[in-house]
């Protein structure tokens, strides 16, 4: 299995596992960091919309509590024919913990769909490169 497979993978898994009571639309997501470590998150409703946690913070928040810092690739799984991009804000947190040579992968039911570069997603990102 490559890392592509590996973070599909993941990425399913953990929307499999998403709590989406109110919404009804799971969403995984899996991170490759720089360091070879792997990482995966899912949304989690609540409530009270505000506070819920998006996949990708999740994944996130996986990484730097394990250690790791820094993306090397990340991938957005919905179970969905339309691909699902990151939120406004999940976008400024990939930036966050992104390098250069940052990949974000979209897939959804048909598999892996379409790729971006951090500055294609967000440009004029606050960012430190």
């Amino acid at each position: 299995m490559n890392n592509l497979q590996k973070l599909l993978s993941l990425a399913q898994t953990a929307a499999s596992n998403a709590y989406c009571p109110y919404s009804h639309f799971s969403v995984g997501a899996a991170i490759e960091s720089t360091d070879g470590k792997f990482y995966s998150g899912c949304n989690v409703e609540n409530i009270s919309f505000p506070v819920g946690t998006c996949a990708e913070a999740g994944a996130i928040a996986a990484m730097i509590a394990n250690g790791s810092t820094k993306i090397q690739n990340i991938l957005i799984y919905a179970p969905s024919q339309k691909l699902i991009t990151p939120c406004g804000a999940c976008r400024q947190r990939i930036a966050e913990f992104s390098t250069p040579e940052t990949i974000i992968y979209l897939a959804g039911i048909d598999g892996i769909s379409k790729s971006y570069g951090i500055n294609e997603l967000l440009p004029s990102s606050f960012s430190e490169f």
